[in-house]
């Protein structure tokens, strides 16, 4: 109970109660679209992409180190550094068949298939077409990944830095939109038209 100066003071009873918590607020979920299945929590869809994300590090390692290696042997320093652009190119590429081979395949990239989550139309919960799975990748890893190509090429490595801080902006701004929608629906979901659900039953 506040008093007149806005000040808390107790309840009848003499008991105290906290504040509530100010600043940032995540909005109610909604019950999930159909029976045993739930609009999946964001902690759960960010653990997925941590799991993606150390999957596809092993993967571009792998790409980056033979490349490298490779052209540093045909072509010197000469060679790293064409290196460098093609493995970003490589890089951008192998994101992109990783995320839309998976969502049009098997509903759920690995990293979301180990968590029980999928990713489907949010009309009808069916399986996203190839043009709706390039959109989504494109909004939630593509922009991000272009910047990161782009900072290698045409003397913008300087750029870099800002480039990185851009695209974290952009990462923030895509959770924060998911959890103020009542089906967790990012700024990347409602351009594709594509929501994530997780199975409960």
């Amino acid at each position: 109970m506040a008093g007149p100066t806005g000040e808390r003071t107790p309840e009848p009873g003499g008991a105290w109660h906290a504040p509530g918590p100010g600043g940032f607020q995540p909005a109610p979920i909604e019950p999930g679209p159909a029976p045993g299945i739930a609009y999946a929590d964001l902690v759960t869809r960010v653990i997925a992409f941590v799991i993606d994300a150390i999957l596809l590090g092993f993967a571009s390692a792998i790409v980056w180190s033979l490349l490298i290696t490779t052209l540093f042997i045909s072509g010197g320093l000469g060679g790293v550094f064409t290196g460098l652009i093609v493995g970003s190119v490589l890089q951008l590429g192998i994101s992109a068949v990783y995320f839309v081979w998976s969502w049009t395949t098997w509903r759920a990239s690995p990293g979301q298939r180990v968590l029980s989550l999928q990713t489907v139309n949010a009309a009808d919960g069916a399986t996203l077409t190839q043009g709706q799975a390039v959109s989504r990748w494109l909004y939630l890893y593509g922009l991000v990944a272009l910047a990161s190509v782009a900072s290698w090429g045409g003397g913008l490595g300087p750029l870099q830095p800002l480039l990185g801080l851009a695209g974290l902006a952009y990462a923030l701004y895509l959770l924060y939109s998911a959890s103020q929608d009542p089906k967790r629906q990012g700024f990347h979901d409602k351009q594709a038209a594509t929501v994530v659900v997780k199975r409960t039953a």
